[in-house]
């Protein structure tokens, strides 16, 4: 018994020691590795400890954090034993109203006291309104008034005129004294209505403030122990979702005859509820959202189609550059040569690129400040200067009557470029967005660099040329187009034509080439015709092609 009694009582002693070590750490994020959707964030705390078990608290976490993803690491001379998320509900307060201070509770009441007062003025100035309202129209109505006594009592009417003027004139000077008073009454009302309103939305947002400890707080408690008291660092990983990244980029072309540069850019948000203040910022291609189970394919099997019913129903559904800490700098006078100081450096030049089995992960080595609004804010990762590129122009006159600056990227699969979007700049001037597509399987990557307004292209249809004719039972048609094209710039371009033949599935139809004279190239199977001209500066060149369709002659055919 007495053993027993030792024991219990080592046990209560050992569960006071243990609840008196927990404790609440002050942490930051440090880290944040963004994915395109999602992030892990690294968050770390200095800590000293005593010799035995510890709890260490951790606030302030993410309430959308993946609680299995958690996991804790440290330096020192300690052992981690174990970590557990944890949600803590404050108990709100009984009565709200005990949290405003007395002083603006009684601005409150006097506010609604003065408010009550001049309602009751208002409703007196408009009772006495109304009365005289009241009289004047019967006064007005009045049989007497309106004609409708006796034609020989002119001497009655004369002192009814007269008693009317004189009440009217009475009644109408009251009226616009009740006017006037009734202005000032109203004006006064809406400023007492407007104080009392302001006090009441400050005191709500007083309640609010102050009630809002009372909303969950989300933690992680990681037990250490230490066998000596120590000093140390201890750190928690966790990936949590509401927050994520994609790319954008930036496409400089200064002269047709320089190379390319492209600027790779992030769009990064986050609303995780957590500040990430001058963070070490690393941007991953990887998404840890995604199923990663092996895929399973199961036995396929046909059968006859047996229509079915169907309800058809609408459906209707339902994400800005972050700041890098810096301080304004204003310069009141340059009494310098600028030409001396060194060229600005680029965020992109502190971005170090790795690839890793399945993403790729661009580490920046500048801190970055991105606030939990869930706007988009502008990361600069990456610049490619000098990608070896060639330069052509291509125009499809049929469908847009301007050539179009096409740029060519050899070797571009060691720039490791990802599905984007991409503004274009064309000697320093917006022209317009393209698509950078790196999964087309191509030796060669093709973008659109937009219109060259210094190409001019005219297509017509040549009337002198046009033949139409009946043969039999049928119809023929030979139908000539030319194609002008004129270099206006003051270079030579290349430029890649294409234009087409329409094509037959019915047997009715038939279209024929005419390849005599033809200059270009002519694919049979799609009906596409290519011509790779080489133009000098002022220069025009003409191309020409003609076709012949043969119909039925009793059948209109479709030509658009």
């Amino acid at each position: 018994m007495k053993k027993i009694s030792i024991l219990l009582l080592m046990l209560i002693f050992q569960h006071f020691v243990f609840a008196q070590t927990q404790k609440a750490l002050k942490s930051s994020v440090k880290e944040v590795t963004l994915f395109t959707n999602g992030a892990q964030i690294i968050r770390t705390a200095g800590i000293n400890l005593q010799a035995g078990v510890s709890e260490l608290v951790f606030e302030g976490i993410s309430p959308y954090t993946n609680v299995s993803s958690i996991q804790p690491s440290g330096k020192g001379n300690f052992i981690i034993l174990d970590s557990r998320h944890n949600i803590q509900y404050p108990e709100p307060p009984e009565n709200p109203e005990i949290l405003i201070p007395a002083a603006l509770q009684h601005k409150i009441e006097a506010s609604q006291d003065s408010l009550n007062e001049i309602n009751f003025d208002y409703d007196v100035i408009k009772d006495r309104k109304e009365l005289f309202i009241k009289q004047k129209e019967m006064l007005a109505n009045n049989p007497v008034m309106r004609g409708g006594g006796k034609s020989d009592s002119l001497p009655i009417l004369k002192d009814a005129m007269e008693f009317y003027n004189s009440k009217m004139s009475l009644i109408n000077a009251e009226l616009q004294k009740i006017r006037r008073e009734e202005s000032k009454v109203i004006l006064r009302k809406t400023q007492l209505q407007n104080r009392y309103n302001e006090l009441i939305a400050y005191k709500e947002r007083i309640i609010s403030e102050k009630t809002s400890s009372t909303a969950p707080v989300y933690q992680v408690i990681v037990t250490v122990s230490a066998k000596e008291a120590v000093s140390g660092s201890l750190s928690i990983s966790y990936t949590c979702s509401n927050a994520g990244w994609t790319p954008a980029y930036d496409i400089r072309v200064n002269d047709i005859n320089a190379p390319v540069e492209l600027s790779f850019k992030a769009n990064v948000y986050q609303n995780t509820g957590e500040e990430w203040n001058n963070i070490k910022l690393k941007l991953s291609t990887n998404n840890p959202n995604k199923n990663n189970t092996k895929p399973y394919l199961a036995a396929w099997y046909l059968n006859y189609y047996m229509p079915v019913n169907v309800y058809s129903s609408n459906l209707r559904g339902g994400s800005a550059p972050a700041s890098v800490s810096r301080e304004d700098i204003s310069v009141s006078s340059m009494d310098y040569d600028v030409k001396k100081l060194p060229s600005a450096q680029l965020a992109s030049d502190y971005t170090s690129e790795t690839q890793n089995l399945t993403a790729f992960e661009y580490s920046i080595d500048l801190p970055y400040t991105i606030p939990s609004d869930g706007k988009y804010h502008l990361v600069f990762v990456q610049k490619h200067d000098n990608i070896a590129t060639s330069y052509n122009y291509f125009a499809a006159p049929k469908i847009d009557k301007d050539a179009f600056l096409i740029a060519k990227l050899t070797s571009w699969e060691e720039l490791n470029l990802l599905p984007a979007k991409a503004n274009i700049y064309f000697e320093n001037a917006f022209v317009g967005e393209t698509t950078i597509d790196p999964n087309i399987i191509a030796d060669t990557l093709e973008l659109s660099l937009g219109r060259d307004k210094g190409i001019a292209i005219q297509r017509k249809k040549l009337k002198d040329k046009e033949k139409e004719q009946i043969i039999g039972s049928s119809r023929v048609k030979t139908i000539s187009m030319e194609v002008t094209i004129r270099n206006n710039k003051n270079s030579t371009i290349d430029i890649n034509l294409e234009d087409q033949i329409p094509l037959s599935n019915d047997k009715d139809i038939k279209v024929s080439f005419e390849s005599e004279n033809f200059t270009g190239n002519y694919n049979e199977n799609t009906g596409m015709l290519n011509w790779q001209l080489k133009i000098k500066p002022k220069e025009s060149k003409v191309v020409s092609f003609t076709y012949t369709i043969k119909y039925d002659k009793d059948r209109n055919l479709i030509m658009n």
